[in-house]
């Protein structure tokens, strides 16, 4: 075990804390187990808290100057060309870009939200994202060949090779300018608001630069670009200086080679730091032994995959779970890979290569990132109880107010030198893996979609490149503004959600159905964007998921009643488009019945790969619960199931 802060800089006294804890609990039994806990805790108080050594700062600085090496090395490769610059002209690997997709999805918010879920709803509140392994399988088996073979620089640009006439022009405009700018800007937002939170307990300015130099500034900076404080906006904006430099200088390759550093150290950061923390209580057994003592009768309704029913105290309630389950991996703004994920997929070498690069993708996403995140959440509810988080840490008075902030007030707890600073740096490095990624992409509908296709069509590539670039730093500007507003990374998860819910089913329904058309996805982004700011602003108070589920609702029935109510797709552009994508579904004369048997073959490939990777994902969970022979059985039939479906994939183009 390793040393927590000294009981004496605290000013707290032993004989307090056991009075504080005979009062927690009526049973006498229960008072004394909390005692002897809070004593098996006590005795490390005096070893003194860990705070940056020389070899941490070595550590940070070594990164920094890894990422400027980067962007330096690749601006003169990144300014060939506008493909060079966004798509690395299309000659990745799978294994590249598909870390690069996770290395993307792990964002410094990611670990405090997951710590926030599991205070608030247990273990089983992480079917909030894993409920999106559904529409990312998706994207595997039916979209991600077709995005390199559509050839589009952004998926915005797809519009106008899917549809035609007025309607397309107006689609491609409003998709660059409220991707870029409106939902673009939001994660960006809650990602700096996360590496505020992170940066708090660990950096402090007006001692790194002096009192008189840090007042200087705080008398002159603006208060509306303030992320929660000046000491932590000063250390992200620093951050995010770096981010913007080798991400406008190095194009898409640079952020992407980064991306492959940043995985590895934000994935070995994670499992290092769940380490320490399940070490710090006791181990696994120690770990589920004080759940229980904090907890009395709760403790597995908290580390429970599932939902709850009846009136229990913890858990994820079971309305919640079937809207997460039945509705929101299909309402995702990406649902059939556009964004980001599109972004990717189109540097893969070959079709195949995208295939390959978001299966593994998922693999990594929920499989492999998953339990440390969620094992470390539940150490925080050990040493921050819920309903009294300063209980055994006095860092807990800030916690009590903000569960996400006990992720960074325990790597201040637990970790020693050396391993504090190295998993300081991997959480600098979700970072920028998330804001570099947001940024490039974000610039790339500015320059591609409203630049080049509206403003300069003839622009060369000179232009182009630093059109580019200058769009990234505009990207950036406009991110800080956003993230200065914000509060809550979770309420702006879930609100960000439904606001872009009326993009999801059409965006499917596009690559699978010919009546399809420009207005149905305008219809339906429209409506969204309009439900979500009525409903949140008229009902605060209620669950923000079920306002998911009435926004999501009332999009997909305006967008399909619009689909009737409007023009088909040419015939002339349905028969360029399925010439050269092939896609597979209800497509009429253009697709027979060849194309609805390569669909319905690919659902069953689909569902079979949902069910292996939940099995793996539950497999891991119930042995690291110490629940060896279910977990054992998971794992059989994630390994079965998954033989299947590989199977079936070799088969898969041979359906006729």
């Amino acid at each position: 075990m390793f040393a927590i802060a000294a009981y004496h800089l605290f000013g707290l006294g032993a004989g307090i804390k056991i009075n504080q804890i005979r009062k927690a609990g009526k049973n006498p039994c229960f008072q004394g187990k909390l005692a002897d806990l809070y004593g098996e805790f006590s005795h490390l108080w005096e070893k003194g808290a860990p705070i940056f050594s020389p070899i941490d700062w070595y550590l940070i600085l070594a990164y920094i100057i890894f990422a400027f090496s980067v962007g330096l090395l690749l601006s003169s490769k990144a300014g060939e060309s506008l493909s060079s610059y966004f798509v690395a002209d299309r000659k990745l690997p799978w294994w590249w870009l598909g870390t690069s997709m996770v290395a993307t999805t792990f964002a410094a918010d990611t670990p405090l939200v997951i710590t926030g879920m599991v205070a608030l709803d247990g273990v089983g509140g992480n079917w909030l994202w894993w409920s999106w392994a559904i529409g990312y399988l998706i994207i595997t088996v039916f979209f991600a060949a077709s995005w390199r073979k559509a050839e589009v620089l952004t998926d915005v640009e797809f519009v106008e090779l899917r549809y035609s006439g007025t309607g397309a022009v107006i689609l491609r405009a409003a998709k660059a300018f409220f991707l870029s700018i409106l939902f673009n800007s939001i994660i960006l937002g809650w990602v700096f608001k996360a590496m505020s939170k992170i940066t708090a307990p660990f950096l402090d300015w007006n001692v790194l630069l002096g009192a008189e130099v840090f007042g200087s500034i705080s008398d002159v900076w603006p208060s509306f670009l303030l992320l929660g404080d000046l000491n932590t906006t000063l250390t992200v904006l620093i951050l995010f200086s770096v981010v913007v430099f080798y991400s406008s200088m190095g194009g898409i390759q640079g952020v992407i080679l980064t991306d492959l550093f940043q995985f590895a150290l934000g994935i070995g950061g994670a499992i290092l730091f769940a380490i320490f923390a399940i070490q710090y209580v006791g181990g696994l057994e120690g770990l589920y032994s004080k759940l229980e003592t904090l907890y009395p009768g709760k403790s597995e309704s908290i580390i429970s995959f599932w939902p709850r029913i009846g009136e229990e105290e913890h858990g994820l309630p079971l309305q919640v779970f079937l809207i997460f389950i039945g509705v929101q991996w299909w309402i995702q703004y990406h649902s059939d890979g556009s964004g980001y994920l599109a972004q990717r997929l189109h540097t893969a070498k070959t079709p195949k290569d995208a295939e390959l690069g978001s299966l593994w993708f998922n693999i990594a996403n929920f499989i492999l990132r998953t339990w440390p995140w969620v094992l470390t959440g539940l150490v925080c509810l050990v040493v921050f109880p819920l309903h009294d988080a300063d209980l055994f840490q006095a860092e807990g008075g800030i916690v009590q107010s903000d569960r996400e902030i006990a992720y960074p007030m325990l790597m201040k707890i637990v970790l020693p030198a050396g391993c504090l600073g190295f998993v300081f740096v991997s959480l600098m490095a979700a970072f920028m893996s998330t804001a570099d990624t947001h940024i490039n992409w974000g610039a790339s509908y500015l320059v591609n979609d409203l630049y080049l296709r509206f403003l300069k069509p003839d622009a060369g590539n000179k232009q182009t490149v630093i059109a580019g670039r200058i769009a990234v730093v505009l990207m950036a500007g406009i991110a800080i503004l956003v993230a200065t507003q914000m509060n809550s990374i979770a309420s702006a998860w879930k609100f960000f959600l439904a606001m872009a819910s009326g993009l999801g089913l059409p965006q499917i329904l596009r690559w699978i159905w010919w009546r399809v058309n420009a207005w149905t996805e305008l219809s339906g982004m429209g409506t969204a964007l309009v439900l979500s700011l009525i409903l949140y602003k008229v009902y605060p108070d209620v669950n923000a998921d079920y306002l998911l589920f009435f926004t999501a609702l009332g999009s997909v029935i305006v967008s399909i009643l619009v689909t009737f109510l409007t023009a088909p797709v040419p015939d002339k552009v349905l028969d360029a488009f399925v010439t050269k994508l092939q896609p597979f579904g209800f497509w009429g004369k253009w697709g027979g019945v060849s194309a609805r048997k390569k669909f319905y073959s690919r659902i069953r490939i689909w569902l079979l790969a949902i069910f292996s990777l939940y099995a793996w994902l539950f497999g891991i969970g119930y042995i690291l619960q110490l629940k060896y022979v279910l977990g054992g059985i998971f794992l059989i039939c994630g390994i079965v199931s998954g033989l299947i479906v590989l199977k079936l994939w070799e088969k898969k183009d041979s359906v006729s």
